[in-house]
């Protein structure tokens, strides 16, 4: 309401970050903070990527998708980004408040349908009809927007790349905008670091290896974890035995999935450690339950909340 009844002498600073998509509720008409809660749930529990899982909330809200700065119309609207989505598509952080929305109610549709969701009778009804459309981005009261990126996963990376640098040791980036599923996107990186440390390629040893982006964990069961612990419990399972490798995941923001802490750190000895400590780690991932056997070796990266969201940080060290 702070928003609406200004003039084109009035300026809107608006900034957004990550985390707002969750905590910035504003149901459509029609539906409750309970529909909303029950999205949430089911979106966080489908393994849908983020991309897909804004594109749902955008259509189900007053304020996302836009509508934001539409409602601040005629004023100017000048938007500070932090992005956490893999690709930094401003329209898709925090669900794009003040951003026209690039998507539509079919790709919203697809979305439910392509990762199996089951969301409340009244939500499927709203994103069915045309009351759920976003203003299109040609509308005019987009015509004063502006939207700038201040920080996202690649500064984060190339700061750490730097670090490295300064202190002796190459770094690399595969990427910043890494999806897929947590456990697999765990396996191809321990492969990496198992080549570099057995045959020294694709990257002359000693290196950092760096990735960012955002993987999405499929629940099969009620364990405790998140995806940069599940992650890299799947790489520790993938890099066992092989000396020489030190591997650290974590969510910038200091909070990764049900439990505190930011994810954890591995090395060819986790499994064995584990084992050691009588915890399967094949089990534990089976079960979704990385946190738990990261705890029962003590091997948690628990640093408290940062104050900021630029996605994931995987490091992983290969002398």
């Amino acid at each position: 309401a702070k928003v609406q009844g200004l003039t084109e002498d009035d300026l809107v600073v608006a900034l957004i970050s990550g985390g707002g998509s969750a905590l910035l509720p504003s149901p459509a008409g029609g539906l409750t903070l309970a529909d909303e809660i029950a999205v949430n749930e089911a979106l966080l529990a489908s393994g849908a990527p983020i991309a897909a899982m804004n594109t749902i909330r955008k259509h189900l809200s007053t304020i996302k998708g836009g509508r934001l700065a539409a409602a601040a119309w005629p004023a100017r609207v000048v938007s500070l980004i932090v992005s956490d989505i893999p690709g930094d598509n401003p329209a898709m952080v925090a669900s794009g408040p003040t951003v026209p929305d690039t998507g539509s109610r079919a790709d919203a549709l697809a979305s439910i349908s392509a990762y199996g969701m089951k969301l409340p009778a009244s939500v499927m009804a709203h994103i069915n009809s045309p009351a759920a459309d976003a203003p299109s981005p040609d509308d005019e009261r987009f015509s004063r927007n502006e939207a700038h990126l201040i920080a996202s996963a690649g500064v984060s990376l190339e700061a750490a790349a730097a670090e490295a640098k300064r202190q002796g040791v190459e770094a690399v980036i595969l990427s910043d905008a890494i999806e897929g599923e947590a456990r697999e996107v765990g396996g191809v990186h321990a492969a990496i670091a198992r080549e570099v440390a057995t045959r020294n390629r694709p990257f002359p040893k000693p290196v950092l290896i760096l990735s960012g982006g955002e993987t999405t964990v499929t629940l099969r069961a009620k364990g405790k974890g998140g995806r940069n612990s599940e992650f890299l419990l799947a790489f520790a399972i993938g890099a066992n035995g092989v000396d020489g490798i030190h591997a650290l995941a974590a969510d910038t923001d200091g909070i990764d999935g049900s439990e505190d802490n930011a994810g954890a750190f591995a090395d060819g000895s986790t499994v064995s450690r584990m084992r050691a400590a009588g915890v399967d780690a094949k089990a534990m991932l089976a079960g979704n339950n990385a946190w738990t056997a990261f705890n029962a070796v003590g091997d948690l990266f628990v640093p408290g909340p940062t104050g900021t969201n630029v996605n994931d940080l995987r490091a992983i060290l290969v002398r």
